[in-house]
């Protein structure tokens, strides 16, 4: 009951158009039919029956349409909405039928109303009109709705993405950041030249990714990767071992996802900036495959003063996936561990 209660709110306005419509067709056929005052009538509760009608196409569209998105795809296009026209002028036809001979032979009518084939088609054929009619105004209506939906999560989209963007480029330009790798790397260059060289060849590494892929909408699984093992390698070089990162073999040997740059990044600082990782107990970052979404894990080690935050950067991350992936990301938090599930994207997909 409530599932109905909701889908007439839902679409109130629509349901209101196909009563109204139903109301003034009825009419219309009347007045057309009658020759005079004497021969015009009109039953007040017709217009009702022709409207549950309609209804019930409606909602069998709506049905077939939901059923099938639940299974593939959600993105809405032309063929698509045709072939649940074409589906659904089936199913109703194949039901009025079933319908029509049942109510028929309960009541005794069956000869009357099916006993010859002309009336069978009669029949047939009003209720394909009917649902051309109507069939046509829900999917018309449907359209509209998933386009407009559609095109909201664009916006979205575009708004999250140009924010987040902005702020990894702001996070990497950071002067903070500068200063503190720069003094990492001075401190390096006296204790171990090697280190150093490697360190700034990964910081370098840093940039490049940064400035290259600002603008990219989804990159190979292998250069996010890359970026997020030289980032992370960056970060232990200033925490010292408070932080580890672990990358499953599966994963790893992955060539046929993509994801949207520094979505990693954006999980591995996450968990650097939440937590206070120490050698005696260090906080371990986990990547691996799992039911079809790249899992980032890592336990908890609780700060001193817990970091106030507006989770703007993985509010971002969720609008990205949900246009992108067509799939929300999972995020599980509890006492030991934070768990994001990042939704996969393959590239036969893209």
């Amino acid at each position: 009951m409530k599932i109905l209660k909701n889908f007439i709110l839902q679409h109130r306005w629509f349901i209101f158009f196909l009563f109204a419509f139903s109301s003034l067709f009825l009419l219309k056929n009347k007045i057309q039919i009658a020759n005079s005052w004497n021969d015009f009538y009109f039953h007040p509760d017709a217009p009702f029956w022709y409207f549950f009608r309609a209804l019930s196409i409606f909602m069998l569209v709506y049905f077939i349409k939901r059923r099938i998105e639940s299974r593939y795809s959600p993105k809405a296009t032309p063929g698509k909405f045709l072939g649940y026209f074409g589906i659904g002028l089936l199913c109703f036809m194949l039901l009025k039928l079933v319908d029509g001979l049942l109510i028929s032979w309960i009541f005794g009518n069956l000869e009357r109303n099916y006993g010859s084939s002309y009336l069978l088609i009669q029949s047939q054929v009003s209720n394909s009109i009917d649902y051309l009619i109507f069939g046509g105004f829900s999917l018309a209506y449907l359209y509209y709705k998933d386009t407009r939906s559609y095109l909201s999560k664009v916006n979205a989209y575009q708004i999250s993405d140009a924010k987040s963007k902005i702020q990894q480029l702001r996070n990497q330009l950071d002067p903070h950041f500068l200063f503190n790798n720069l003094n990492v790397l001075d401190q390096l260059i006296w204790d171990d030249q090697e280190r150093a060289t490697n360190y700034l060849h990964k910081f370098s590494e840093v940039y490049r990714f940064s400035l290259i892929n600002a603008q990219q909408e989804l990159i190979g699984i292998q250069d996010e990767l890359q970026f997020a093992k030289n980032y992370f390698s960056l970060m232990s070089e200033k925490y010292q071992g408070g932080y580890s990162l672990t990358i499953d073999e599966q994963l790893a040997s992955s060539n046929q996802l993509v994801l949207p740059p520094f979505c990693l990044q954006v999980l591995i600082e996450n968990a650097i900036v939440h937590n206070h990782g120490k050698p005696a107990h260090p906080v371990h970052i986990h990547l691996g495959i799992h039911n079809e979404y790249l899992v980032v894990q890592n336990n908890r080690e609780a700060l001193a003063r817990k970091k106030t935050s507006n989770g703007m950067a993985l509010n971002n991350l969720c609008s990205q996936f949900d246009l992108l992936a067509h799939k929300s990301v999972l995020i599980n938090e509890t006492e030991k561990n934070f768990i994001v599930q990042l939704p996969l994207i393959s590239t036969t997909h893209v």
